[in-house]
């Protein structure tokens, strides 16, 4: 199974799973045992066989980014075509900036610098830190790129994938400021 088809099957699983079981999942120790759920998902979504280290990071932090609460119709955890770069910079909210508000990102420059910074080993703790900044902030109805993160957590050169987010960070932070001057000019 390919890394696209686990997050996504990952990601639809989480946003079906009680309570209880997401709460397992959000205090899981990662490196430890790890919880009965997680390695359900394991069998489930296909890496039960993986990196049981970094894929624990995976979960622990989808689980974080999963809307807390009663499931609604809208909600979304995975979105391929939300970057996580933009999501760090609107807070995952598609309407930032509000009209006529000032278009400051929600994760500052130097916060997205010391991510790109991150060296391997302290990745997950760096993205970990994040989730929890995200999920306070973000739409339920916004879902972000969910593969960018398992990617920065399983692959050794992710030099590219950290341009990708800062390339889709500055994207909108420009388009929003643009925004911006426009409404302030008419």
């Amino acid at each position: 199974m390919l890394l696209d088809e686990k997050i996504a099957l990952l990601s639809q699983r989480l946003l079906r799973l009680d309570t209880g079981a997401l709460s397992e999942l959000r205090r899981m120790e990662v490196g430890g045992v790890g919880p009965l759920p997680y390695w359900a998902l394991a069998s489930e979504c296909g890496f039960l066989d993986d990196d049981a280290a970094a894929w624990m990071r995976i979960v622990h932090i989808l689980a974080l980014l999963t809307p807390r609460g009663e499931l609604h119709a809208g909600d979304r955890l995975h979105d391929p075509e939300r970057r996580l770069g933009a999501a760090l910079c609107d807070g995952g909210d598609p309407t930032w900036p509000p009209a006529g508000g000032d278009p400051r990102p929600i994760v500052s420059e130097s916060r997205l610098a010391r991510l790109l910074a991150t060296p391997a080993s302290q990745r997950g703790e760096a993205l970990t830190r994040l989730a929890r900044m995200l999920a306070a902030r973000r739409d339920r109805g916004s879902g972000v790129n969910c593969k960018e993160i398992a990617a920065l957590l399983l692959f050794g050169d992710v030099e590219r994938n950290l341009q990708q987010i800062a390339q889709a960070y500055y994207r909108r932070l420009d388009s929003a400021a643009r925004k911006a001057e426009k409404e302030e000019v008419q």
